[in-house]
Order: C-alpha cells, then sequence, then structure tokens
C-alpha cells in the first residue's frame, strides 16, 4: 500500500462528482470532501479492508478492480465504488475482506475528517440517512442492531425514521426510532433525542408510549420502543372520516390522563409541546397510546425553546410568553376540533394567517358544525381554546370530569352508596409483569375516583384489597 498526500484537486472533484453517492451534492461540498482526501495504490492480492478491523477510513475506488469476501460469496467491484461507509459510520469491525483483484487505487477519506464534513453539511448528512436507510431496508444490507433484527421500515419523519424489528431474546416486535444524519450532528439535536428517552422511560402509565432501551451506534441514536397496534388519529380521519362526539371523549379522556400523569410533580412535570393527531395513536379496542416527546420539556425549563405545530400552537407558545401545561390543553383543544370536524379551527393560507388567527380570530362553536355533541366535551373545546391562559381550563380533573366516559360506558355499584370489595390475585406465572398489573388496576380505579386501600403478601400471589366509596 502507498499512501500519497499529492492530490489532483480538480480531478478529485470531477470523479466525486460522478460517483452515485455524492451526484447530487453542491460543487462546494465535494470541493471540501477532496481537499481532506489523499490517494492509496494498492497491488494485485493486497488487502484494502480487514474483516475485523475498525472502520477507520472510506475508500472510493479511482480504479483497478477489488474482490469482497462474503461469507456465503465472493463479489467483484470495480471504479466509483464506495468500501467502509458502514464501519466508517459506526466505528464497528469491517464484516468482510476486500482484497484488490487488479493494482488499485482509492480516494481515502478518514473517520474524523468525515465526521466533521457531516457536522458541516447537512446535505451530506442528508445522503448518509439515505445510504443507512438503503441499507436497513435491503436483504443483504444491515440485518441486526444490538439484540434487534431489523424487519422493515414503519414511517419517516422529519427528524427521525422509525422501523419494525424483533427482540431476538424476548422474541417480541418492537419499533425503533432512528435519528436521521442530518440531525445527529448536532449535539443539541442529540442531547434532546435522548431526553426524549429519558423522559418516557420514567413515564410509566397505561397511555403512554413505552421505551425499553437506547441505542448509540452508526453515528447517531436508536429509541426501542414498544410496538403500537393501530394507527394516529390523522389516519382514521383521512381513512374513516371525523369521530363522533362519544369516541372523540373517551380518546380525549385517555390522553387527559396521560398527560395529568406526565405533568405531575411526580413525574418532573413535562410539558408535551406537540400534542396534535398525528401523535396519538388508537388500536381496534380503542385504546390510546400518546408518543412523541421530541420537543417536550419542563415547568423548570418551559422558556428555553419556544416549539411546536403551528396549527396547535397556543397564543402564548407562538408570542414566546412563560408557558405551563395549559400549552398542552390548548392543542388537546385543537385536536378535538379536528376529529369533530376534519380541520383545525385556525387554518389559513400561510404560516402568518394561522398566527395571526390563533392571536386574534375567534374559534366556530362547535355545538353549530357538531349538534349532536355531548355536552361536557363541547365545554371543554369551548373553555380549551380560550387565548388567555389566566382566563383557560386549567385543571386536570376538571378536564376529566368533563370528558369522562358516559355512564353506560362506566363501572357501575348499584348496591349501597358504601360498599367493601376485596380482590384477591393469584399470580400463577413468572411471566406477568406485577408491577404493570398493578398500576393497570390502580390506574381504573383512580380513573373512577375509588378510594381503596393496597396490601401485598410476601407470596408469590398478590393480595388486593380495595375499600371503594
Amino acid at each position: 500500500m502507498n499512501k500519497e498526500k499529492n492530490l489532483d484537486l480538480d480531478a478529485a472533484m470531477i470523479f466525486l462528482s460522478g460517483v452515485d453517492l455524492f451526484i447530487n451534492l453542491e460543487g462546494e461540498i465535494i470541493e471540501s470532501m477532496a481537499e481532506r482526501m489523499d490517494t492509496i495504490k494498492y497491488e494485485a492480492g493486497e488487502y484494502l479492508i480487514h474483516e475485523g478491523n475498525p472502520g477507520e477510513h472510506m475508500l472510493l475506488i479511482k480504479q483497478g478492480k477489488v474482490n469482497v469476501m462474503l461469507k456465503d460469496k465472493e463479489i467483484t467491484l470495480g471504479k466509483g465504488v464506495v468500501l467502509g461507509e458502514m464501519s466508517l459510520l459506526s466505528g464497528n469491525p469491517s464484516k468482510a475482506d476486500v482484497i484488490a483483484q487488479t493494482d488499485t487505487e482509492a480516494f481515502v477519506l478518514e473517520r474524523d475528517d468525515f465526521q466533521t464534513l457531516m457536522s458541516a453539511h447537512t446535505e451530506l448528512a442528508s445522503v448518509m440517512t439515505r445510504l443507512m436507510k438503503s441499507r436497513l431496508s435491503v436483504e443483504d444490507g444491515i440485518h441486526t442492531l444490538g439484540k434487534y433484527k431489523i424487519l422493515n421500515q414503519l414511517g419517516e419523519g422529519g427528524m427521525s425514521i422509525v422501523y419494525n424489528a424483533l427482540d431476538t431474546e424476548l422474541g417480541r416486535e418492537v419499533a425503533i426510532k432512528m435519528l436521521k444524519y442530518e440531525i445527529a450532528t448536532s449535539e443539541d439535536f442529540k442531547k434532546r433525542f435522548r431526553q426524549e428517552a429519558k423522559i418516557i422511560a420514567h413515564l410509566k402509565h397505561p397511555n403512554i408510549l413505552h421505551v425499553i432501551e437506547t441505542i448509540e451506534d452508526y453515528s447517531t441514536e436508536f429509541i426501542v420502543m414498544e410496538k403500537l397496534d393501530g394507527y394516529d388519529l390523522n389516519y382514521y380521519l383521512k381513512h374513516q372520516g371525523v369521530f363522533s362526539g362519544e369516541k372523540t371523549r373517551n380518546i380525549l379522556y385517555q390522553v387527559a390522563t396521560a398527560l395529568e400523569h406526565a405533568n405531575s410533580d411526580l413525574s418532573g412535570g413535562i410539558i408535551h409541546r406537540d400534542i396534535k393527531l398525528s401523535n396519538i395513536v388508537l388500536d381496534e379496542r380503542d385504546h390510546v397510546k400518546l408518543m412523541d416527546f421530541g420537543i417536550s420539556t419542563t415547568n423548570e425549563n418551559a422558556g428555553e425553546h419556544y416549539e411546536g405545530t403551528v396549527l396547535y400552537m397556543s397564543p402564548e407558545l407562538l408570542l414566546q410568553k412563560p408557558i405551563d401545561h395549559r400549552v398542552d390543553i390548548y392543542a388537546l383543544g385543537i385536536t378535538a376540533f379536528a376529529m369533530l370536524t376534519g380541520k383545525t379551527p385556525f387554518t389559513a393560507s400561510s404560516i402568518e394567517g394561522v398566527i395571526t388567527n390563533h392571536l386574534e380570530k375567534e374559534p366556530a362553536r362547535i355545538e353549530d358544525l357538531v349538534p349532536d355533541i355531548p355536552a361536557g366535551l363541547a365545554e371543554f373545546i369551548h373553555r380549551s381554546l380560550i387565548k388567555d391562559p389566566e382566563k383557560r381550563i386549567s385543571s386536570w380533573l376538571e378536564i376529566e370530569s368533563l370528558l369522562s366516559p358516559s355512564k353506560s360506558s362506566q363501572f357501575k355499584l348499584e348496591a349501597s352508596s358504601e360498599m367493601d370489595l376485596a380482590i384477591i390475585i393469584k399470580m400463577k406465572s413468572d411471566d406477568v409483569d406485577k408491577d404493570e398489573l398493578l398500576r393497570e388496576i390502580r390506574w381504573t380505579l383512580d380513573r373512577h375516583r375509588a378510594d381503596y386501600e393496597l396490601e401485598t403478601t410476601k407470596r408469590e400471589e398478590q393480595k388486593l384489597d380495595f375499600d371503594l366509596n
């Protein structure tokens, strides 16, 4: 191997511009890459990459042919091929030997230089996102991430891509969210991505998406989450039309209990800040999961960033005034309006118009648009969309009272006004998550305003004594 420092910059730029991976990059980025490259010459039979060695550089074959020695086959590649890019991203050992079939010349870009370029040029980071996306989606690409086997892509947003994967140890399917490289190159965004995982991991509630773990690999971040059965509310609205009043109330009630839990002092006073149709998932049993805490904040840090989705942002958030959980209540009111009518109340042809409507325009009376709307739901919408947060409904207890499902669907006791009920549950399987079961039971009893006492035995079975008043 012979490494040369003297590189013909113009020739390197012409070559890079013709490589499929970089063909759409602007000249400024191509020039920045070329300035950081060297050339390496290999004799026939010489190793370009050794299997098991960590990825330290990316190679672009300028001329010659190489053989890639995979476990079950051998592939011959030539001019214009990029080698070692995935190992470069991950820093993990290379998975194959690459041997020069003929005398070969290659451009080389070292790992540190590559990371610097990605941080400086969003377009290059986007290229690597597309590359990573393709490698995670093809049969002979990247099959695993830790103990998880990648199955297929589930969705994609502005900041991340979500994949369906199999936990090979527990045999269950999970969802894995990958932070895009154009975001991952920003330390601020990486910090906030980790913060999202940390926040959700500490929120134990039946209506909040559960985070299993986080993984840092391939120079980006991954969040492993429970896989949800169902679709977001935006999907249902588009494919099935507007929601009924009762269904809307039931869904919003569950979201409200999730937000109350998140905003409690025990949970750290979390403000979601991005309540909207697409962040609420509904399964076939009408069970709700609130997700995407990517721009959430705390009561303590609420003034550091003013972010959200404009159609759902409250006046105080738009004006960058002090905020608290009432921005989530406002957004929940917008969500309710959209579920019932098919559109948000402050739409306009421009972002400026939407903002003006939030600040100045009163929403249409929901009763005029939905004559059979339940009274409690209508009252919630009116009071949640009040522009002055000091006058807006703010008590979660009152909100839940307005949104509480109809009496016909509630658990009822028709005996005396006071009734003692003892429940004994014997666990016959060690596979049961007892803590999760207890949380579900407590949540159900809290939902119906029950007073109860809990007693747990030291044996394997759990004895639960509840006093319902």
